[in-house]
């Protein structure tokens, strides 16, 4: 599933501002790597494992759409050598001054060409489901990627099966019948909806070896505690997504809302 009408660049200004990243660099070091932090697919203690099984210790990272900057700060401290890159330029001026011991470099230069640098993991992490041309991106960056070195991407799967999802999927069916009207003002940062199947198939279409997929649960979007719910109807959507997990974990593996990938060119 995906949006139509694709933004256009004036559009991608618009929806990411340095304000979209609060306009703030942080270089915080997470005392337990293993901990999955709000906003986070999959902890970065698994992703360094997936990393040092597969390349080993000190490899070199491209965190493409880096964001805030954390994942870069974290995987310079636990020994990698790490570079961003990102989208609003202004904001890369910020996350040079933040992470001065790591490069940054805007997307325009990485995807015409420009910057000739070589990396043993390229990182896209909640990236995929934000380009309209996901399979060209990718094919741009493989040529940063060194013989053997693996791509690493995280990210939803909106429509694969799930409790929780099947249950959001009925509550908008409903309002939409009730109130046929009704607009949204959030802009569409996902231009793309995928399951656990066409996901892989992707990857596989662009020519990349798997050599690790899984999917798993996250609360994402509802609220990821009871403590963290304000009112009866979050707290009732908080324990649908706790159900769901539960039922996820029990029956089928392949049931879940999070995927985590990586191949080699």
């Amino acid at each position: 599933m995906y949006l139509s009408n694709y933004p256009d660049k004036d559009d991608y200004v618009a929806m990411y501002p340095p304000s979209y990243q609060k306009d703030e660099v942080i270089t915080t070091i997470e005392p337990d790597p293993f901990k999955k932090l709000p906003g986070l697919r999959f902890s970065y203690g698994f992703q360094f494992d997936l990393i040092r099984k597969q390349i080993g210790t000190g490899s070199k990272i491209l965190d493409y759409g880096c964001g805030n900057g954390h994942f870069i700060a974290n995987a310079i401290h636990h020994g990698f050598h790490c570079d961003g890159a990102e989208f609003n330029k202004e904001y890369i001026n910020r996350l040079k001054a933040g992470i001065p011991e790591a490069t940054f470099y805007s997307v325009d230069e990485l995807l015409t060409g420009d910057i000739a640098a070589d990396y043993d993991v390229i990182r896209l992490s909640n990236v995929l489901e934000h380009i309209t041309e996901p399979a060209i991106v990718l094919n741009k960056l493989k040529k940063n990627l060194k013989p053997g070195g693996i791509i690493l991407i995280e990210g939803p799967v909106e429509e694969n099966f799930s409790l929780a999802t099947a249950f959001r999927k009925t509550y908008f069916r409903v309002r939409r019948l009730l109130k046929p009207v009704k607009t949204v003002s959030s802009p569409p940062y996902h231009i793309f909806f995928s399951n656990r199947k066409n996901q892989r198939n992707f990857f596989s279409q662009m020519d990349f070896t798997e050599t690790h997929f899984s999917i798993s649960e996250d609360p994402w979007p509802f609220p990821a505690s009871f403590r963290q719910a304000k009112g009866v109807k979050e707290k009732i959507t908080a324990l649908i997504a706790k159900l769901s997990m539960l039922f996820s974990r029990l029956f089928n593996k392949n049931w879940g809302n999070i995927f985590i990938y990586t191949g080699t060119k």
